[in-house]
């Protein structure tokens, strides 16, 4: 007996965890790093190529300190030039000049004055509060699948998604500032537009590589360079025919919105290669594995054209505010998860559903904290400090980890691994590994329990075998006992004792060793059966030398003198036939009589070695004649359906010998007024036997009966149950396996020189 058992896992993922996530931060924190220290007056505008008039731009956001500009305002002019001319290039303001800003504001020109601060980043990601979700989960699923992947190409893809989202920021939701515009300071929007094409070729590097690469590209890896080439050859077709026919603020557009071109060219290549992708799989489970990925990249394709990209040049703005779309994308990111987590995609199901556990418990049990602090804070009208009410948090959950740490620890040494189940099915999976022999898995693991449970005694009991390395020290009056049962029959029992001085098994520690005793009543139920097995086989051997010993007794003593003596006969009145005939008239009679009794002794032989009932009625009627023979005082009811297939001789005998035994126990033993008998064929043979007796008693043993039905299905491969019926009695399930195949029904078996006669049977009372 083997078992495998995982390989403890490398910690190394962990760092490659952290850094992964703060690498995506990273792509984050560019957003402030590369507007820190220059003036900022709050606002963004995106590429979108109707927010980029001639002559203004549309303001998407407007949150700078203190300000009067408006989300929805057109700023045409910034210090009383024009903003399409660069109007502050020659002369940039600083953080803290007041700016005055021309906008055109319902249908009116008004003036208003800006002061310049530092980027308010915190105001904008406020904001943007809606994709913070959004922002999250993808940072942490993507870092985490390459922090257990790092070689793998989708891995890879999917968290170089992440990152250029985060950094392609700067052009759409934290996008281009007025400021910027008139102060010809648009490095920031370019190169995020720059990684924004990066970024569509990641999303489609990913589709072809999950889960796995194309062919032709496995074959021709560097075709994919020419995925990331496509969305700059895309921008400088666009260059080629817009360039020269924009004018104003709508040739700067042009200019820096590398990224326009391909976002709306890739999300439909996107969605073609995730089918293609799918055809490709090479087997239904590969294509198990990829669709809810499918679906998911589905929706975030499918997703900006049909809510994004498609009514933005339609109806001139998005049927979903972009700020808001992020929320439509969620989803597709919990698919994404739901195809890890479904079919164990990338082996991190146990890290994903754990992490979401501790990080539930924490956030519910943190949430509950300052709640309570802050109910009490205003019933006693205190205002609670921030700082203070961290500290006591960090404090609370280090102490409970510290406890419990300390509490495993000490638990550990005096009760063992009673509280760690996984531990205790890992040692012993580690000990099964060196186990080659059912028996020595048992003593692998009662040396476990023994080992893992701080146990004073240990021991696997099994009427009818032999087992003195499956027992350890010696049990005490309280000893736990636990049955070993295998489909229903009781094999043996399981002895643990953890000893006077130590605590009694709970309710959670039975539970593990009832699992243990499964697995401990299977194997013993194999050795049970190796015994059975063999002790079948030895009787069957014993059998047949008996009966080849008793054939040879009956044919030595019984009908050879027989045969000798008449064949004397026969020579004597051959001899007598010419001299005296009447002599020879009354020994050739006499040789009559001799022959007759010859052919009786002959078929006394032949009903010895096979019942003859069943070539001279078949199996249906011959347990009719058995049924109206042995029912004695019990009503018993007959169904037989075999169907009209021939059976094999040695399943015959089989069913004809079991159906003996059983009648024989109900009449004997069972004080049943009722007992019913079903044989049916369904590729192999059943026997059900049904009293409504007394039932078996608590303490029952096998009788001679029951061992002789139990060893005659094991000597053909099959199985016999013994189960208390409904509402009382007892019910006799046997299987005898059908291996050889039926003879046509035209041809019939032929048995002995008779052929069978396969009279069907329904039903009959005796």
């Amino acid at each position: 007996m083997t078992a495998v058992v995982a390989p403890p896992a490398s910690r190394a993922w962990i760092t490659r965890l952290v850094l992964a996530v703060l690498f995506a931060l990273l792509a984050l924190g560019w957003l402030w790093a590369a507007r820190a220290g220059h003036p900022s007056d709050g606002t963004s505008t995106n590429t979108d190529s109707r927010a980029w008039h001639t002559d203004g731009v549309v303001l998407t956001v407007a949150a700078g300190a203190g300000t009067s500009l408006r989300a929805g305002d057109v700023v045409v002019a910034v210090g009383g030039r024009p903003l399409a001319a660069g109007s502050l290039a020659d002369r940039p303001p600083s953080i803290g000049d007041t700016v005055v800003y021309t906008v055109e504001r319902g249908g009116h020109r008004v003036d208003v004055p800006v002061t310049l601060t530092d980027y308010p980043l915190a105001r904008l990601a406020a904001g943007n509060a809606e994709t913070l979700p959004y922002i999250v989960f993808l940072a942490l699923l993507s870092a985490l699948v390459l922090a257990r992947r790092p070689r793998d190409p989708a891995a890879i893809t999917l968290y170089l998604v992440a990152v250029t989202q985060f950094a392609g920021y700067a052009s759409h939701l934290y996008g281009t500032q007025a400021i910027e515009i008139a102060t010809g300071r648009l490095w920031v929007t370019t190169v995020a537009e720059v990684v924004n094409c990066v970024l569509w070729a990641c999303l489609l590097h990913f589709t072809i590589s999950f889960p796995q690469t194309w062919p032709l590209l496995r074959r021709r890896p560097w075709l994919f360079a020419l995925g990331y080439a496509l969305p700059f050859a895309a921008y400088g077709v666009v260059l080629a025919v817009k360039l020269p026919t924009e004018q104003g603020l709508r040739h700067t557009w042009t200019l820096i919105g590398v990224s326009v071109p391909a976002a709306g060219l890739f999300p439909a290549l996107v969605l073609a290669a995730v089918v293609t992708s799918y055809l490709l799989a090479p087997d239904a489970q590969a294509r198990q594995r990829m669709r809810l990925v499918s679906y998911g990249l589905g929706i975030l394709a499918g997703g900006y054209l049909l809510f994004g990209k498609i009514p933005e040049q339609l109806l001139g703005h998005p049927a979903i505010p972009w700020e808001y779309l992020t929320i439509v994308w969620l989803p597709a990111l919990l698919l994404l998860a739901a195809a890890v987590l479904r079919y164990r995609l990338w082996d991190i199901q146990l890290i994903l559903r754990r992490s979401l556990v501790h990080g539930l418990v924490t956030v519910t049990l943190v949430g509950a904290y300052l709640g309570a602090a802050a109910l009490l804070g205003h019933a006693f009208d205190t205002r609670l400090e921030p700082v203070p009410v961290l500290l006591v948090v960090v404090v609370a959950l280090s102490f409970t980890a510290a406890r419990s740490g300390l509490r495993r620890v000490v638990s550990r040494l005096v009760y063992g691994q009673r509280e760690d189940p996984y531990e205790v099915l890992r040692q012993l999976g580690q000990r099964l590994e060196s186990a080659h022999s059912a028996e020595t898995a048992l003593h692998q693991l009662v040396a476990t329990l023994v080992h893992a449970l701080r146990l004073t005694h240990a021991a696997i009991e099994v009427p009818g075998l032999a087992l003195p390395s499956s027992s350890h020290g010696v049990a005490g009056p309280t000893a736990t006992r636990l049955d070993l049962v295998h489909d229903g029959e009781p094999i043996g029992r399981l002895v643990l004792d953890p000893g006077p001085d130590r605590e009694p098994f709970g309710s959670a520690d039975r539970r593990l060793l009832s699992g243990l005793a499964r697995q401990a009543g299977a194997t013993a139920y194999s050795l049970l059966l190796a015994a059975r097995l063999q002790r079948a086989l030895e009787g069957t051997v014993t059998v047949l030398e008996e009966e080849r010993r008793r054939l040879r007794r009956e044919i030595h003593d019984g009908l050879g003198p027989t045969l000798a003596s008449a064949s004397m006969r026969l020579e004597l009145s051959r001899s007598l036939i010419g001299t005296d005939p009447a002599a020879a008239e009354r020994i050739l009679a006499d040789l009559a009589d001799i022959h007759r009794a010859a052919v009786g002794d002959i078929r006394q032989i032949i009903d010895g070695l096979r019942p003859t009932v069943l070539d001279h009625l078949g199996l249906p009627a011959a347990l009719r004649e058995l049924v109206d023979r042995l029912g004695g005082g019990v009503r018993t009811r007959l169904d037989c359906a075999t169907g009209t297939d021939a059976i094999p001789a040695a399943v015959e005998v089989a069913a004809y010998r079991i159906v003996s035994e059983a009648l024989t126990n109900v009449v004997r033993h069972a004080a049943a007024d009722n007992c019913a008998v079903r044989v049916w064929r369904d590729g192999d043979l059943h026997i059900e036997v049904t009293d409504d007796g007394r039932g078996m008693a608590p303490d029952y043993r096998p009788g001679v009966g029951v061992t002789s039905i139990r060893e005659r299905c094991l000597e053909l491969g099959g199985r016999a149950v013994f189960a208390a019926a409904t509402p009382h009695g007892t019910v006799v399930r046997c299987r005898l396996p059908i291996a050889a195949p039926a003879a046509s029904p035209e041809s019939g078996p032929v048995r002995s020189g008779f052929r069978t006669r396969q009279t069907p049977v329904t039903t009959a009372d005796a």
